[in-house]
C-alpha cells in the first residue's frame, strides 16, 4: 500500500463530493481505490487525488463517464488534445446559442415594458408605419382549429429559438368584413411579423407603409368583431378616410402571458388614405 493515503471520506471531502460518487467511480472502473482494507474499507493515494481532479474537470466540460473513460484509455498527447479541442468547441457552439437566446429574451422584457405605457384602452390614435414584412401562407381561417394550426406552422417555419412567446408578433389580416358586427369569426389570414432574412422567401409578404388608424383594445379574439370597432369607424367617417388595405388584428399581450381574458390586449390597425 502507499505511504500516502486518503480514506473515502477524506477524498469525497477534499474534492466536494459524496462517497457514494467515488463508490460509483469504483463500481464501473473510472477510478478504483487503490488498496481495499479486510474491513471493506476503501484507500486511496494521492496519486489518485490527481486523477480524480482530471475526472472532474472532464465532468464540468460536459463529458459523459463513457467519454472520460474514453479519455484515460490509450491516452496520449495527440488523442487528449482532439478531445479537449472537440469538447471546446462544442462549449462555445453551446455558448453562443446561450448568447442569443439572452438578446432575444432581453427583447421580450423590453418589450414587456413598453406595455405599461401603451395609450389607454379605445383611445383612436393614427400611426405612419414604415414598410414592414410578415410571414404567411396566405389562407384564411375563420375557424379555431385552423387558426391554431396556422400559427403551429408559420412558428415551424420561421424556425426561431423562442419566437412567439411574449411578442407582438402575432396576428391576421382581414378585410372589411372584420369591422362588421357578428358572433361568429371572420374569415382573416393568420400571419408573423418579421425582420426579413431572405427577400426571396416564398411566404414573405410586405406590409404597406402609409398612415394607420389605430386602437388597443381588452378581451377581444383575433378574426372576430370588438364593440370598440364602432368608435374606430367613427373616427374614419369623421376625418374623411378611406379604408386602403387589409386590416391588422395583432396580440399585444395573449394567453403566452395570461390565463385571464380580461387582461389580454390587442390592437388594430386600420390602412386609410
Amino acid at each position: 500500500m502507499a505511504r500516502y493515503v486518503l480514506s473515502i471520506t477524506e477524498l469525497a471531502k477534499l474534492k466536494k463530493i459524496t462517497s457514494e460518487t467515488l463508490r460509483h467511480y469504483d463500481r464501473i472502473g473510472l477510478l478504483k481505490p487503490d488498496h481495499i482494507s479486510e474491513s471493506g474499507h476503501r484507500y486511496y493515494s494521492i496519486r489518485q487525488y490527481e486523477r480524480l481532479g482530471t475526472i472532474l474537470e472532464l465532468k464540468k466540460i460536459g463529458m459523459s463517464l463513457k467519454e472520460i473513460q474514453e479519455y484515460f484509455e490509450n491516452r496520449n498527447f495527440k488523442k487528449s488534445y482532439s478531445m479537449l479541442k472537440g469538447y471546446q468547441e462544442r462549449l462555445e457552439k453551446k455558448l453562443r446559442e446561450q448568447m442569443q437566446l439572452n438578446e432575444i429574451l432581453l427583447q421580450k422584457l423590453e418589450f414587456l415594458d413598453s406595455l405599461s405605457s401603451l395609450p389607454e384602452m379605445e383611445t383612436i390614435f393614427e400611426e405612419e408605419f414604415p414598410v414592414r414584412y410578415m410571414v404567411t401562407f396566405g389562407r384564411e381561417s375563420g375557424d379555431r382549429e385552423e387558426h391554431a394550426m396556422a400559427f403551429t406552422k408559420l412558428e415551424d417555419y420561421i424556425k426561431e429559438r423562442i419566437p412567439i412567446l411574449a411578442s407582438d408578433r402575432v396576428g391576421v389580416f382581414a378585410d372589411e368584413r372584420l369591422l362588421i358586427p357578428s358572433e361568429k369569426l371572420v374569415p382573416a389570414i393568420p400571419m408573423l411579423l418579421v425582420s426579413p432574412k431572405n427577400a426571396e422567401d416564398t411566404y414573405l409578404k410586405k406590409i404597406p407603409e402609409g398612415k394607420y388608424v389605430c386602437m388597443y383594445y381588452r378581451d377581444g379574439i383575433l378574426e372576430k368583431y370588438h364593440p370598440s370597432f364602432e368608435k374606430i369607424k367613427d373616427y374614419i367617417k369623421e376625418k374623411g378616410y378611406q379604408i386602403d388595405g387589409s386590416l391588422l388584428q395583432i396580440y399585444k399581450i395573449d394567453v403566452t402571458l395570461t390565463n385571464y381574458s380580461e387582461e389580454t390586449v390587442l390592437e388594430l390597425q386600420i390602412p386609410v388614405k
